[in-house]
Protein backbone atom coordinates (compact mmCIF):
# COMPACT_ATOMS: atom_id res chain seq x y z
CA UNK A 1 0.00 0.00 0.00
CA UNK A 2 1.57 3.28 -1.09
CA UNK A 3 1.40 6.33 1.15
CA UNK A 4 0.48 9.35 -0.98
CA UNK A 5 1.00 11.92 1.77
CA UNK A 6 3.93 14.33 1.25
CA UNK A 7 7.19 13.32 2.88
CA UNK A 8 8.47 15.99 5.27
CA UNK A 9 11.79 17.59 4.44
CA UNK A 10 14.70 17.74 6.87
CA UNK A 11 13.91 20.11 9.73
CA UNK A 12 10.22 20.26 8.82
CA UNK A 13 7.53 18.90 11.09
CA UNK A 14 5.71 15.83 9.81
CA UNK A 15 1.99 16.06 9.06
CA UNK A 16 -0.36 14.76 11.73
CA UNK A 17 -0.31 10.97 11.87
CA UNK A 18 2.61 10.52 9.46
CA UNK A 19 4.93 7.65 10.37
CA UNK A 20 8.18 6.78 8.63
CA UNK A 21 8.95 3.19 7.93
CA UNK A 22 12.10 1.98 6.20
CA UNK A 23 11.75 0.37 2.79
CA UNK A 24 11.52 -3.43 2.73
CA UNK A 25 14.82 -3.75 0.89
CA UNK A 26 17.29 -1.42 -0.76
CA UNK A 27 16.33 -2.71 -4.22
CA UNK A 28 12.89 -1.05 -3.92
CA UNK A 29 14.54 2.31 -3.21
CA UNK A 30 16.77 2.04 -6.27
CA UNK A 31 13.93 1.03 -8.58
CA UNK A 32 11.77 3.89 -7.38
CA UNK A 33 14.41 6.25 -8.73
CA UNK A 34 15.01 8.14 -5.49
CA UNK A 35 18.28 7.98 -3.66
CA UNK A 36 18.15 8.01 0.13
CA UNK A 37 18.86 11.45 1.53
CA UNK A 38 21.92 11.82 3.74
CA UNK A 39 19.80 13.63 6.31
CA UNK A 40 17.44 10.65 6.52
CA UNK A 41 20.25 8.22 7.31
CA UNK A 42 20.43 7.36 10.98
CA UNK A 43 23.57 8.68 12.63
CA UNK A 44 25.28 6.66 15.32
CA UNK A 45 24.99 8.15 18.77
CA UNK A 46 28.18 10.07 19.46
CA UNK A 47 29.71 9.17 22.76
CA UNK A 48 30.81 12.15 24.85
CA UNK A 49 34.47 13.04 24.78
CA UNK A 50 36.46 11.56 27.65
CA UNK A 51 36.97 13.82 30.63
CA UNK A 52 40.50 15.24 30.67
CA UNK A 53 41.47 15.03 34.34
CA UNK A 54 45.11 16.05 33.88
CA UNK A 55 44.19 18.92 31.58
CA UNK A 56 41.54 20.19 33.98
CA UNK A 57 43.94 19.89 36.92
CA UNK A 58 46.65 21.88 35.16
CA UNK A 59 44.08 24.49 34.12
CA UNK A 60 42.74 24.88 37.65
CA UNK A 61 46.30 25.16 39.00
CA UNK A 62 47.10 27.89 36.46
CA UNK A 63 43.84 29.71 37.26
CA UNK A 64 44.55 29.66 41.01
CA UNK A 65 48.07 30.94 40.30
CA UNK A 66 46.62 33.72 38.13
CA UNK A 67 44.13 34.77 40.80
CA UNK A 68 46.83 34.85 43.48
CA UNK A 69 49.21 36.81 41.25
CA UNK A 70 46.56 39.31 40.23
CA UNK A 71 45.35 39.79 43.80
CA UNK A 72 48.83 40.94 44.79
CA UNK A 73 49.84 42.87 41.66
CA UNK A 74 46.65 44.78 40.82
CA UNK A 75 46.64 46.90 44.03
CA UNK A 76 50.29 47.76 43.54
CA UNK A 77 49.64 48.72 39.92
CA UNK A 78 46.89 51.10 40.97
CA UNK A 79 49.48 52.65 43.33
CA UNK A 80 52.40 52.49 40.88
CA UNK A 81 53.60 55.98 41.85
CA UNK A 82 54.59 54.90 45.37
CA UNK A 83 56.28 51.77 43.98
CA UNK A 84 58.36 53.88 41.60
CA UNK A 85 59.13 56.38 44.37
CA UNK A 86 60.52 53.51 46.48
CA UNK A 87 62.48 52.24 43.46
CA UNK A 88 63.96 55.70 42.84
CA UNK A 89 64.80 56.15 46.56
CA UNK A 90 66.52 52.74 46.76
CA UNK A 91 68.65 53.50 43.71
CA UNK A 92 69.38 57.11 44.68
CA UNK A 93 67.82 58.44 41.47
CA UNK A 94 66.07 61.40 43.07
CA UNK A 95 62.35 61.96 42.61
CA UNK A 96 60.12 60.50 39.90
CA UNK A 97 59.42 63.18 37.31
CA UNK A 98 57.03 61.47 34.95
CA UNK A 99 53.93 63.39 36.03
CA UNK A 100 50.58 61.68 35.63
CA UNK A 101 51.91 59.08 33.16
CA UNK A 102 52.60 56.70 36.03
CA UNK A 103 49.01 56.87 37.27
CA UNK A 104 47.58 56.30 33.79
CA UNK A 105 50.01 53.47 32.97
CA UNK A 106 49.36 51.76 36.30
CA UNK A 107 45.60 51.99 35.91
CA UNK A 108 45.74 50.63 32.36
CA UNK A 109 47.92 47.71 33.46
CA UNK A 110 45.68 46.90 36.44
CA UNK A 111 42.46 47.07 34.43
CA UNK A 112 43.99 44.99 31.64
CA UNK A 113 45.02 42.34 34.16
CA UNK A 114 41.53 42.20 35.64
CA UNK A 115 39.85 41.97 32.23
CA UNK A 116 42.27 39.26 31.11
CA UNK A 117 41.75 37.35 34.36
CA UNK A 118 37.95 37.36 34.04
CA UNK A 119 38.19 36.37 30.36
CA UNK A 120 40.64 33.59 31.21
CA UNK A 121 38.40 32.16 33.92
CA UNK A 122 35.35 32.28 31.65
CA UNK A 123 37.09 30.64 28.67
CA UNK A 124 38.84 27.98 30.75
CA UNK A 125 35.71 26.94 32.63
CA UNK A 126 33.82 26.80 29.35
CA UNK A 127 36.47 24.61 27.71
CA UNK A 128 36.64 22.30 30.72
CA UNK A 129 32.86 21.93 30.56
CA UNK A 130 33.09 21.05 26.88
CA UNK A 131 35.82 18.51 27.71
CA UNK A 132 38.29 20.22 25.40
CA UNK A 133 41.94 21.09 25.98
CA UNK A 134 41.95 24.13 28.25
CA UNK A 135 45.40 24.57 29.82
CA UNK A 136 46.83 26.77 27.03
CA UNK A 137 44.24 29.47 27.73
CA UNK A 138 45.46 30.48 31.22
CA UNK A 139 49.06 30.03 30.15
CA UNK A 140 48.76 32.31 27.11
CA UNK A 141 46.58 34.85 28.89
CA UNK A 142 49.09 35.00 31.74
CA UNK A 143 51.87 35.70 29.26
CA UNK A 144 49.73 38.40 27.63
CA UNK A 145 49.00 39.98 31.03
CA UNK A 146 52.71 40.01 31.84
CA UNK A 147 53.56 41.65 28.50
CA UNK A 148 50.91 44.35 29.01
CA UNK A 149 52.08 45.01 32.58
CA UNK A 150 55.77 45.23 31.65
CA UNK A 151 54.93 47.52 28.72
CA UNK A 152 52.86 49.86 30.91
CA UNK A 153 55.57 50.04 33.60
CA UNK A 154 58.17 50.68 30.89
CA UNK A 155 56.04 53.55 29.54
CA UNK A 156 55.82 55.00 33.06
CA UNK A 157 59.60 54.76 33.49
CA UNK A 158 60.37 56.25 30.07
CA UNK A 159 58.04 59.16 30.82
CA UNK A 160 60.57 60.38 33.40
CA UNK A 161 63.17 62.50 31.61
CA UNK A 162 65.54 62.36 34.58
CA UNK A 163 65.74 58.56 34.66
CA UNK A 164 68.46 58.18 32.01
CA UNK A 165 70.56 61.00 33.46
CA UNK A 166 70.15 59.50 36.93
CA UNK A 167 71.22 56.08 35.73
CA UNK A 168 74.27 57.51 33.97
CA UNK A 169 75.33 59.37 37.12
CA UNK A 170 75.17 56.18 39.20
Amino acid sequence: MADDRPTPRYGELAPEGWVWSPPADSHETETAGTAPDAADAPTPAASPAPYRVLDASISVFLLVTAVMTSSSSVPSLFDLRSTLDMFYADRGLGDYGGGSAVDIAGAIAAIAQLVLLVTTIWLTVRLIGQRRRSWPVPLLMGALAMIVTVACVAVALVADPGLISGLRAS
